[in-house]
């Protein structure tokens, strides 16, 4: 995240799309959608996401810092799985493959010589 504020009882964050991907907001912001009217668009510039939060239901002294801290922790979650996702993509590719080939035409490799 790049900034926070708060404004008529919404919070309203700005989010580097350079840094998290479409994917990683998307997943940070579907956990939220129970309690929250979530409005996405275009920021100061191209890669900048404004995001605004509305409580559903009016709760007097919301702990919105609270609320910050939150997505600040959820955003880099998701983004280390992001990344964790891509580095061992073509790991789980060969598993799923060995997993699924006929054991017949697969060849095993013997690491004891």
């Amino acid at each position: 995240m790049i900034s926070s504020k708060i404004e008529n009882n919404t919070l309203i964050i700005e989010v580097d799309t350079s840094i998290y991907s479409e994917a990683v907001i998307c997943k940070t912001l579907y956990w939220l959608t129970t309690d929250f009217i979530i409005c996405r668009s275009k920021g100061v510039s191209d890669n900048i996401q404004r995001i605004e939060f509305k409580l559903k239901n009016d709760v007097p002294d919301y702990n919105w810092d609270k609320l910050v801290f939150d997505l600040s922790d959820k955003f880099i979650d998701y983004k280390n799985r992001q990344i964790i996702l891509e580095e061992t993509r073509n790991l789980r590719e060969l598993y799923f493959a060995k997993a699924f080939a006929n054991s017949d035409s697969f060849v095993e490799f013997n690491f004891n010589d």
